[in-house]
């Protein structure tokens, strides 16, 4: 029996944008998603040909006006769809270098926050499973079995998985 080792993927990125004075993080409420509302962080579709870090300082200038660099990958998050097959992975940045003038998009609001103040009540379905992902070192990946779906947090020394 012959197997694929290839599948179509939709590749995704979010960038943390965190400024160290305020100690806030560039917060975007997204109104062109179907999932639920709240607080998310900038980013989008990696465009063909496009490079991942490429694809994420452009995704935060269209939505913010903000030019970012110094971006530091988190980790990535995964999710596989049925019928038709394919999976979708997100790669995920934080950064604290940023320069211009934040400015509002056709994609949602856009405003800093305290980082502390984010909470399941007030994010976008998932998103505190993403915040552990940038924040918390040990944490670097999250899947779900289905597009869209709850997410299950790996930790970076997960010994119940197989090498």
């Amino acid at each position: 029996m012959t197997y694929s080792r290839s599948e179509p993927i939709e590749m995704v990125n979010m960038c943390m944008i965190y400024n160290e004075q305020t100690r806030e993080v560039l917060v975007e409420d997204k109104t062109d998603v179907a999932w639920k509302f709240g607080h998310t962080f900038p980013g989008g579709h990696v465009e063909k040909g496009e490079s991942l870090y490429d694809a994420m300082v452009r995704e935060v200038f269209e939505e913010t006006g903000l030019k970012v660099s110094h971006l530091q990958s988190c980790g990535t998050v995964e999710w596989f769809n049925e019928t038709p097959a394919y999976r979708r992975i997100g790669f995920l940045y934080k950064t604290t270098h940023f320069s211009g003038e934040l400015k509002q998009s056709d994609e949602g609001k856009n405003y800093w926050l305290p980082l502390k103040d984010l909470n399941e009540a007030n994010t976008a379905e998932s998103f505190m499973k993403f915040l552990k992902i940038f924040t918390d070192p040990d944490t670097v990946d999250a899947t779900s079995p289905i597009m869209n779906g709850s997410l299950t947090i790996i930790p970076k020394d997960d010994t119940t998985r197989e090498s």
